[in-house]
């Protein structure tokens, strides 16, 4: 999750663009649910987004409605195949993200109204032609346009708006961010020694030696019997470094394996030991010929084109006095949450507080919905992160608040995940918080543990068995919440065909609750594992 929105916050992505990548599917889907809401007459107050000229609204085209919210939402989760969300936390940050890059594409959609910019009609049809030629090429989906469209003429009118939203904003793309080659080698000699140091890449075989004696020792055999022989005959293993980079060695043997190949360079000390490698060979980005010819020209170019767009809209938000409103107090909300830093966090911050508490009671309002107050946990969170806030006066008493209003958010939702991870760590001594979350995240790895993918999870079935293990010697739980952490004790054990330790828990939990579950049928069952292990 975390990984997603690292990757999408911040960065236009434009969700049209997502749904063209994404598939028909999505777009059969959506499309077909939401092209029927397009008779009705809406007004401001139904939307959760518009764009304003001069602080007044711009026409419907350039506003943005829930259900166009939830459309962005659905086909991001898919794209990226997210199948869980925290619906307080989690869903709220998506979702305002999501808004912010629907906002930019409406954005450019009017600057592409205002500059005359649209597709001809040839590239429409034949946009429309390619994803019909995809759907006849597949049975299932044939089928599904059929039945949901009543054939494909249908089809096609429903997919033609965003087919023509979609091939608009790259004409604007390609109208407003062009870069030249003249612009990437003026870029390549500004930065020449990054370059070199980013997308010089070497396939190299290296051996190891603890000490420079030896190193040598197999230079001379090399040098001789060849790099391959010499290590068979010292009993060495070679390994293999297809990906070799700068910046990982002295910089007077990166010169030497980044200048010809099948060469010998050594001893190079790294750490306690010395290395000898063999160049197989390399991929250098010395001059801009061949940085042109690399993978590294065409980031350079789609980074620059990324600046170069943004700074255009930019551009013309400020001259035409574009504006944005979010007409959602909770996506606003965690919209100043997400795009301030700094000092102006602090801002964000009094606002929320007067928002959320009673001072009257120093009690959290009633009325606050879960998602803001998690939006006020995750702001004092960034807030106690920030290097420049660190010993502001104000940090110590918000942390104090976040633990208040963290607390309400878990009374409204005992079964967020990141609710109670967040209890986990804000009250470690409570043992029902600690029952709750570690049932709660057994319950998200219990499938790795039981398809043989421990290694996926290491960490966290560490942390797991670790505090199902306090919780079994536990003297302040319930019996049954006893019982059911020694049962779960128990099942893993015997997922992990360790029938010696998931007797012992079977033991206790029959001690604690001797009508838990058959305990009869369950010892047979380990004892069987036993005698089949012992015979294998």
């Amino acid at each position: 999750m975390r990984k997603w929105f690292e990757k999408a916050h911040g960065a236009i992505i434009w969700t049209i663009a997502i749904a063209f990548v994404a598939g028909i599917v999505i777009w059969s889907l959506t499309s077909y649910f939401y092209s029927r809401k397009s008779k009705v007459e809406y007004s401001l107050d139904d939307t959760v987004a518009y764009l304003t000229k001069d602080g007044t609204a711009l026409a419907s085209d350039f506003w943005i409605f829930p259900w166009d919210l939830e459309q962005s939402y659905s086909q991001a989760l898919t794209y990226y195949q997210i199948t869980e969300v925290d619906p307080i936390f989690e869903e709220p940050m998506l979702k305002t993200s999501l808004l912010n890059d629907l906002i930019d594409t409406k954005t450019v959609l009017y600057y592409a109204e205002v500059n005359n910019i649209k597709p001809e009609k040839t590239e429409i049809d034949s946009a429309i032609e390619e994803q019909v030629k995809k759907v006849e090429e597949n049975e299932k989906l044939l089928n599904y346009v059929n039945q949901k469209f009543g054939g494909i003429e249908n089809y096609k009118k429903s997919i033609e708006p965003d087919i023509i939203r979609y091939l608009t904003i790259n004409k604007v793309r390609k109208k407003v961010a062009k870069i030249d080659e003249s612009e990437m080698k003026d870029y390549y000699e500004e930065n020449r020694d990054d370059l070199i140091v980013k997308y010089d890449t070497a396939d190299v075989d290296f051996v190891s030696f603890s000490n420079q004696a030896s190193a040598n020792n197999f230079i001379n055999q090399a040098l001789i019997k060849g790099f391959d022989q010499a290590a068979t005959d010292l009993g060495l293993s070679v390994q293999n470094y297809p990906n070799f980079r700068r910046g990982i060695i002295a910089q007077e043997f990166e010169d030497v394996i980044f200048s010809s190949t099948n060469t010998l360079v050594g001893p190079v000390p790294l750490g306690s030991n010395y290395f000898v490698f063999k160049v197989n060979s390399f991929t250098s980005v010395d001059t801009f010929e061949k940085f042109s010819l690399s993978k590294g020209y065409q980031e350079v170019m789609s980074q620059l084109q990324g600046d170069r767009f943004r700074a255009e809209m930019e551009k013309f938000k400020n001259e035409e006095n574009i504006g944005s409103v979010i007409n959602s107090e909770i996506y606003q909300v965690w919209n100043d949450v997400l795009t301030n830093s700094g000092t102006s966090l602090l801002n964000v911050y009094k606002k929320l507080n007067e928002m959320i508490f009673d001072f009257n009671t120093d009690t959290v309002k009633d009325d606050i919905p879960s998602e803001i107050k998690a939006a006020f946990v995750v702001l004092v969170d960034k807030i106690s992160s920030d290097a420049s806030l660190v010993n502001n006066d104000i940090l110590q008493d918000a942390e104090k608040e976040a633990k208040i209003v963290l607390e309400s958010v878990y009374k409204d939702y005992p079964d967020s995940f990141v609710a109670v991870k967040k209890m986990r760590e804000s009250f470690p001594d409570r043992k029902d918080i600690m029952y709750n979350y570690y049932t709660m995240l057994y319950s998200k790895i219990k499938p790795y543990i039981e398809y043989g993918m421990i290694q996926n999870i290491m960490n966290d079935f560490i942390d797991l068995y670790r505090g199902f293990t306090t919780l079994s010697e536990a003297t302040d739980i319930t019996l049954d919440q006893k019982a059911e952490v020694l049962y779960n004790l128990y099942e893993i054990n015997k997922m992990l065909k360790d029938a010696t330790t998931a007797s012992r828990y079977l033991e206790k939990l029959k001690d604690a609750t001797p009508d838990y579950m058959d305990f009869d049928a369950a010892f047979n069952e380990l004892e069987f594992m036993k005698n089949a292990t012992s015979t294998n």
